[in-house]
């Protein structure tokens, strides 16, 4: 991808709110793990990835998304580089995060998308703020549907993976 998409990618992200008005005392962030990516960063990551990864169709989907930082970017090159609206983009993009004010926050960034509060490493899990329709699709997106079992335990993290892969789900956070 040219380095001059990525650029537009970076300049669209920061018209996000990235980041706006967001305190996180460190007694949170010791609690939840949350890391919050700066733009610069998350613009050169998803570079990383075949352009295909975003095509038209194909499914986004950040298990700890945090504000969206990366679903945004994700968003961004749909639009400005396949072409797509951006009701078309939101229709690939899901999110899952465990606290409510990143979810609200998410929603609010990516001005749509699925994106939904739960635990991906728990899904059964009942979080405190999570709503009937987050349970709802916590179930559809994780449940084992051979059983009444949720992906969770010893190797969660590949039946995660290849859950997702073969739901056509495409993993955007990578790890690091």
């Amino acid at each position: 991808m040219s380095a001059e998409l990525w650029a537009d990618v970076a300049r669209k992200m920061n018209g996000h709110a990235y980041m706006e008005g967001v305190e996180r005392p460190v007694d949170r962030v010791r609690a939840t793990g949350e890391i919050f990516t700066p733009t610069a960063l998350v613009a050169g990551m998803p570079a990383a990835l075949p352009l295909e990864r975003f095509a038209p169709g194909k499914t986004i989907l950040d298990p700890a998304c945090g504000d969206g930082q990366f679903l945004v970017a994700a968003k961004w090159v749909k639009i400005l580089h396949y072409g797509l609206s951006e009701e078309a983009a939101l229709r690939d993009i899901y999110g899952v995060d465990i606290m409510r004010d990143n979810v609200d926050l998410c929603r609010r960034r990516l001005g749509g998308g699925t994106i939904v509060m739960g635990n991906v490493l728990d899904p059964k899990a009942i979080l405190e703020g999570q709503t009937e329709q987050d349970i709802d699709y916590m179930r559809r997106l994780f449940a084992d549907e051979s059983s009444d079992r949720f992906h969770a335990g010893d190797g969660r993290r590949r039946r995660l993976e290849r859950d997702a892969a073969r739901a056509g789900f495409v993993p955007l956070t990578l790890g690091i």
